[in-house]
């Protein structure tokens, strides 16, 4: 406590100081220590906001993307997008720990590979302990690398928005596998062991989104850009999702149609958009009540969206800025 108070009072601070503590942080080398110094007040706002006071913004948030649309703009973007690259460094290294603990260990293994039950002595090598503890700084790395890509996106958005609506979403339930025990309506052709071909209903995965939440973080880009703009005295608004589905309305017709998974693109007055864009110019066109569109705006501002949108998907197809999967592109 003594070594935390010479360093604070060693330090010019213009406010008063709430309390301290010392945040250990693990590095390839080693362990690094560091002083965490809180004061007293609001975090200074570094963000220059836009003289014309900025435009509404609508915000329409996936599993592994981000939409914005507002009068003036349009992003598409893919969230953390180096991420994916940590994943692999770290799926490498922990099949190297695998290798590494099957072979000084082979007694606490069954003959098929699995563990065997109940408490044993396991033995780590000197090269294992080194790469457990590479695997735990990559970890670390990643989490620090998403946390700084959310926060320079919402940054961005932060310089010409006037406020924001967007339509919330519960990544905690996509991340969950399903309960429900589904065939797959089409038969697929099974060969048999005397070469006969068998048609088996198979059954349906039960994976959701776990995997692209873990990478991409949008729950923690959706709870940072509520907090940013409530620190810059930006409103904040969320659609009701009871009433109002974006994600599935037309606004030329009125209709509600669910589209499925990989249907990236509609057909809107005769103009094809782009799914995640389409969602949030409508969420950005949302009437004070939040629950519906204001059709009429919807109708004027259409065409310069989807001039807005065009120009997007040509700038990012030269950039080879592409992700068919998620941008249809």
């Amino acid at each position: 406590m003594n070594i935390i108070q010479n360093i604070i009072s060693s330090v010019d601070l213009k406010e008063d100081v709430v309390y301290s503590f010392l945040k250990r942080i693990e590095f390839n080398s080693g362990f690094k220590y560091y002083v965490v110094i809180t004061l007293r007040g609001d975090a200074p706002k570094r963000i220059k906001l836009s003289e014309d006071g900025g435009h509404r913004t609508g915000v329409d948030f996936g599993t592994s993307t981000i939409a914005t649309v507002s009068n003036n703009e349009v992003h598409l973007e893919e969230l953390a997008p180096d991420s994916i690259n940590y994943e692999k460094e770290i799926c490498h290294k922990q099949n190297l720990i695998d290798a590494s603990m099957r072979k000084h260990n082979p007694e606490n293994y069954n003959k098929n590979g699995t563990v065997k039950k109940g408490k044993h002595k396991w033995k780590t090598t000197k090269r294992c302990r080194r790469l457990k503890r590479q695997v735990r700084v990559l970890y670390r790395r990643q989490s620090a690398y998403i946390k700084n890509s959310h926060h320079t996106f919402i940054n961005k958005l932060l310089k010409n928005t006037s406020e924001f609506i967007l339509e919330p979403m519960n990544f905690k339930a996509l991340q969950k596998k399903s309960k429900k025990t589904e065939c797959k309506d089409e038969a697929t052709a099974i060969q048999q062991k005397d070469g006969s071909f068998k048609m088996v209903n198979k059954y349906k995965r039960k994976k959701r989104y776990g995997h692209s939440i873990k990478n991409r973080s949008p729950g923690l880009m959706q709870a940072d850009l509520k907090s940013k703009a409530t620190q810059y005295g930006i409103p904040y608004y969320e659609i009701d999702i009871h009433q109002y589905r974006a994600s599935q309305l037309h606004h030329d017709t009125g209709e509600y149609i669910k589209p499925t998974l990989s249907e990236r693109f509609k057909t809107i007055e005769g103009h094809k958009v782009q799914r995640d864009l389409y969602s949030a110019f409508l969420i950005c066109h949302t009437d004070d009540t939040l629950t519906a569109p204001d059709f009429k705006t919807c109708h004027l501002d259409f065409p310069h969206f989807v001039k807005m949108q065009d120009t997007l998907i040509l700038d990012k197809k030269k950039c080879g800025h592409t992700m068919k999967h998620c941008f249809g592109f």
